[in-house]
């Protein structure tokens, strides 16, 4: 599968070793509208320069692709997404798919009128300890379950000298990482949101001018309950990105937390019994790496994505519920934002 990349500047940049060392995976070419990212990427990655493009026109012109990575800023992810949907390419996102829920309903449009498939890139889910969680859950390890628990602290003061907006976003931590958990609570438990209420705010010895710190209580449609909180300009003790997490069913409790050495242990207790670590899945595909194989699977063998903009749209919308919560001080119909 040949791949154009679309968006080279700092988290793109990674993405273009992802797609190098990808198997099954060729690399078209790159896009990007910065003189200076171009010329990274040829003299660091040591791309040629006559696969490097100043707009993606001239990409889909000068190179022959069947799928396209938007690795774009997120407010641009629709227009270009569409635009090599409309030029009869596969799309992979980086997540978000879409900064609105009527983005990604255009996107899932644009996809079933040209035939095309449209997924997000959420690498979360591919991850050792969640596919560890999924399957336990899924198996009824935890019997109905009842309530979940997720928290993610990670102290962003100075983690994007680069990436100045960040820090002038108004919900920064809400729409740039909010989605991961959201995607993942959903990936694990099978369960989409029905209901939000948020709130969000300041961290007044932080960068940020907004709100980089949020809180919400979820109900999910089978009736459990969700307490989400997230910041990124704690004073606590930082988790992993992924987040500490706690689901309580009828039988027993798992929890996924860093362990020794830093690594990520994913712990069962079954009432009555003592918690014991569980032994983690063996992937033989991992984060990004892993998305990337899923959208070629699509395309070569018509395997379905987990997250084709059809299904990624409820994590979307979980996002736009909290953020419509915040704004209006009122609990949120999830299900009412994609009717």
């Amino acid at each position: 599968m040949r791949v154009l990349q679309v968006g080279v500047g700092d988290f793109g940049r990674s993405w273009v070793e992802v797609l190098s060392g990808a198997s099954g995976v060729e690399l078209a070419g790159v896009v990007d509208p910065s003189p200076a990212a171009r010329q990274w990427i040829t003299q660091e990655l040591g791309i040629p320069p006559e696969q490097c493009f100043e707009s993606l026109d001239d990409a889909l012109t000068g190179t022959v692709a069947d799928a396209v990575l938007v690795a774009t800023p997120e407010l641009t992810h629709c227009e270009v997404a569409r635009t090599a949907l409309e030029a009869g390419k596969h799309v992979l996102v980086e997540k978000p798919l879409t900064t609105t829920v009527q983005d990604a309903q255009l996107l899932i449009e644009t996809a079933a009128r040209t035939g095309r498939i449209v997924m997000a890139s959420q690498n979360y889910r591919y991850r050792p300890p969640a596919r560890t969680m999924q399957r336990l859950v899924r198996e009824g390890a935890l019997g109905t379950l009842q309530s979940v628990k997720i928290s993610c602290r990670r102290d962003t003061r100075s983690l994007w000298p680069t990436l100045p907006y960040r820090y002038q976003m108004r919900h920064p931590y809400l729409t740039g990482m909010a989605i991961h958990h959201f995607d993942l609570l959903r990936a694990i438990t099978g369960e989409n949101a029905r209901k939000i209420y948020a709130r969000s705010w300041r961290a007044p010895d932080s960068p940020y001018l907004h709100h980089p710190a949020m809180a919400a209580i979820l109900e999910l449609e089978c009736g459990a309950k969700v307490i989400y909180e997230g910041d990124w300009a704690p004073h606590d003790t930082e988790t992993s990105w992924d987040g500490a997490w706690e689901l309580v069913g009828e039988t027993g409790r798992l929890t996924r937390r860093i362990g020794g050495g830093g690594l990520e242990a994913v712990v069962l207790q079954l009432w009555g019994g003592a918690p014991h670590v569980v032994e983690q899945e063996q992937l033989a595909y991992t984060d990004r790496a892993a998305t990337l194989e899923v959208l070629r699977m699509a395309v070569e063998e018509g395997e379905p994505p987990e997250t084709v903009a059809t299904d990624n749209i409820r994590s979307v919308a979980m996002v736009a519920g909290c953020l419509q919560s915040i704004e209006t001080g009122s609990q949120v119909d999830v299900a009412a934002l994609i009717a």
